[in-house]
């Protein structure tokens, strides 16, 4: 890596453009790191600057990209002297700066000035470039494909897209811009123009960066997921996206099959964030899903604490494993796959009236969910995903619902009772594995033990 000296905005954001890449994470800060950011700015005194923190860039080469499709559109900015970054580590501080910025200048008119130039001139430096009615880029963003691109250029930024008549996809990501631009907002509207200017100037002047740009030799998928974060770490579901496109560049295959894996594996995080954010008054936790699956895809394993991550990121799916042949790519193919059926599944499980199920079936997995669900989640997870006899799911969420009831409620037993037996069968059911030496598991058999259990139970 080669260092610099500590830069502002205004000095960063002179002639570069920046996209974020699809392994990277989208944008995770709520009202804990808004308010801090905020406060940083408006406790700062005009004589003091203040460190923010470390940008890491990898370079974009003309070269690399005049072909991709997803870059058509910004290649004038090459021949007009731009040069180009992916942002590999502080997006979350220049997304939070670049909503910040436009909520200000949304403030004034395009006649007005602020900071000794008009306003065209900080859009043009800051948010977007254009020229005539042919050219049009946006300086820093998403790149194309990925849903926070379309809304951040619709919804942070206001402004036409070509693809008007879409609806910019609800997802947690898309949801956490929406709320900072709204934060920001009601920020500003107690302040005057004074002010609102003075927080102008500290946002592009005294606000300060390390940076660092990525040497050739550096790997940056690994650098990506060795960088800290200020403010919220990594899940293990953003760490694992990452992983899983740094194992496509490693995979022996031709090149057309990397890269069609790498936009599957794009395709399935969108799908998953999409349904995770799905419903804003209900968002769900990525670890939640990503735990549960991985006790219906793999082997339940309690030996450790966060065992499932380990066993995906440590274990399973790890660059020795791709050299040793033990991962191909079959392998990942199968279990995005997986993912992105399971998660419209898990989706239901907590907004079932958001399903075509019967409305049985609604009845009574909002039964349960009033109950508690306990240890069921995986199975029930691998029944939705299975089954498409809706009386067979009805029987089986009956028995759920009164084993919850008799053996939590009445009996008061403790809430982890008979979970690594439920663990253990929901893997076994969704493989079809042998079921104790009865043949392949079958709903009917899942159906019957939980009625034993319940009935039966002895400890």
């Amino acid at each position: 890596m080669s260092e610099t000296k500590l830069k502002s905005l205004n000095e960063i954001f002179n002639h570069r453009i920046f996209r974020i890449p699809d392994f990277q994470r989208g944008y995770s800060w709520d009202t804990n790191q808004l308010t801090d950011f905020w406060e940083d700015i408006v406790n700062l005194k005009e004589e003091k600057n203040h460190y923010i923190g470390l940008l890491t860039l990898e370079p974009i080469h003309k070269r690399d990209i005049e072909n991709l499709e997803k870059w058509s559109d910004d290649l004038w900015l090459f021949d007009k002297g731009y040069t180009a970054y992916y942002l590999i580590d502080g997006q979350q501080r220049i997304t939070t700066s670049i909503i910040l910025l436009t909520e200000i200048l949304n403030l004034y008119s395009d006649i007005e000035g602020i900071n000794y130039s008009k306003k065209a001139e900080w859009t043009a430096k800051f948010l977007y470039d254009s020229y005539n009615s042919r050219y049009k880029s946006y300086i820093f963003g998403y790149e194309k494909d990925d849903p926070s691109e379309e809304f951040f250029k619709t919804k942070i930024l206001d402004q036409h897209s070509s693809y008007a008549d879409k609806v910019p996809e609800q997802t947690l990501y898309t949801s956490n811009l929406s709320y900072a631009q709204s934060f920001f907002r009601d920020k500003l509207s107690k302040l005057d123009k004074i002010k609102t200017e003075d927080i102008f100037k500290k946002i592009i002047n005294k606000l300060k960066f390390n940076i660092y740009e990525i040497d050739d030799d550096l790997d940056v998928y690994v650098t990506f997921e060795t960088m800290n974060n200020r403010g919220k770490s990594l899940s293990n579901l953003e760490l694992l996206k990452n992983r899983l496109i740094y194992l496509s560049t490693l995979i022996e295959d031709d090149d057309s099959s990397k890269k069609r894996l790498r936009k599957d594996i794009n395709e399935v995080w969108k799908t998953v964030y999409e349904y995770l954010g799905k419903n804003p008054n209900n968002p769900l936790k990525d670890d939640d899903f990503l735990f549960n699956h991985w006790i219906m895809y793999f082997k339940y394993d309690r030996s450790l604490s966060e065992a499932y991550a380990h066993f995906l990121l440590k274990e399973h799916f790890t660059a020795k494993a791709v050299m040793l042949n033990r991962i191909n790519f079959n392998d990942i193919k199968d279990y995005i796959d997986s993912l992105s059926l399971s998660i419209k599944k898990w989706f239901f499980i907590f907004n079932i009236d958001n399903s075509t199920y019967n409305e049985n079936i609604k009845e009574w997995i909002q039964k349960i969910n009033r109950l508690g669900i306990g240890s069921f989640s995986p199975l029930l997870l691998a029944t939705l995903v299975k089954e498409n006899d809706e009386s067979d799911i009805l029987k089986l969420l009956q028995k759920i619902e009164r084993f919850n009831f008799l053996i939590f409620k009445v009996t008061q037993r403790s809430s982890n009772t008979k979970n690594n037996h439920f663990y253990r069968l929901a893997n076994m059911y969704y493989y079809n594995l042998d079921y104790w030496g009865y043949g392949p598991t079958k709903i009917a058999q899942v159906i019957n033990d939980i009625d034993y259990l319940t009935d039966g139970y002895d400890d």
